[in-house]
């Protein structure tokens, strides 16, 4: 189990936070983490992603130990079912039609960790010496740099980067990607939303985990950062300390 805590505010230029999260346990303590970036007219965003939030709060907790062969289909199934429940409850209520949220989120055992992602929240592993982004981005600009027309220089300030290709909540078919990485010689694992990674770098959250503090203060130092390089989003991170090789 990771020391592990949700960091969110909703920014100078916001009434609202539509980012929703948190750490979750189920009946052998396993850990769940989990960070959504709901987008949607009046309240929908905001409405979405704590849909989806307590969705998996609720079902994970009623899990007992599942097996890490078994985490990647727990997360698969359940983010499919969980997206056609919020589908359906936006096409029942005419004010939340066309609401939806990204979601991210991070099933931990001991030497690794399985991530699902939809939309372009993002899952990292920080050490010393790297900054390893698990997670590929459902964005236009992502397909542009993937198709190799545009840089990653070039996406970072291009004015289309909101645009995303993929969201829970929209489409009743929605699937999410699936990674597993080992997280030995890795020191943490942060979850977050585009708030942050639209405006600060890659380069930027590593030095900032480089620094000395506990997983409090840099967690609160990374949504100064991102306060600090004009946000215009709210901003949420799940920043998980991992007791790890170091290398």
């Amino acid at each position: 189990m990771l020391n592990a805590e949700l960091f969110t505010d909703a920014g100078p230029y916001r009434e609202k936070n539509e980012d929703a999260g948190g750490v979750f346990y189920n009946k052998t303590e396993q850990q769940l983490l989990v960070i959504c970036d709901g987008m949607g007219g009046h309240q929908a965003g905001e409405v979405a992603s704590q849909y989806v939030t307590e969705a998996l709060q609720s079902r994970f907790e009623a899990e007992n130990f599942i097996e890490p062969e078994r985490a990647e289909r727990w997360l698969n199934t359940t983010l499919k079912s969980v997206n056609r429940d919020l589908y359906d409850y936006a096409e029942s209520h005419a004010s939340y039609h066309g609401m939806g949220t990204t979601c991210v989120c991070a099933m931990v055992f001991d030497n690794h960790v399985v991530v699902a992602n939809i939309g372009d929240s993002r899952a990292y592993l920080v050490n010393s010496r790297e900054v390893n982004q698990l997670t590929s981005d459902h964005s236009f600009v992502n397909h542009l740099v993937m198709i190799g027309q545009i840089t990653e220089e070039e996406a970072f300030n291009h004015p289309q980067r909101n645009i995303i290709t993929k969201v829970m909540g929209t489409d009743r078919r929605v699937a999410p990607d699936l990674f597993v990485k080992r997280t030995n010689f890795y020191d943490y694992l942060l979850l977050c939303t585009d708030g942050l990674t639209d405006y600060v770098r890659d380069h930027e959250i590593q030095a900032q985990l480089a620094e000395e503090g506990d997983i409090e203060s840099q967690g609160h130092a990374l949504l100064r950062l991102s306060e600090d390089k004009a946000s215009k989003d709210n901003v949420s991170v799940v920043l998980a300390e991992i007791e790890g090789d170091k290398v």
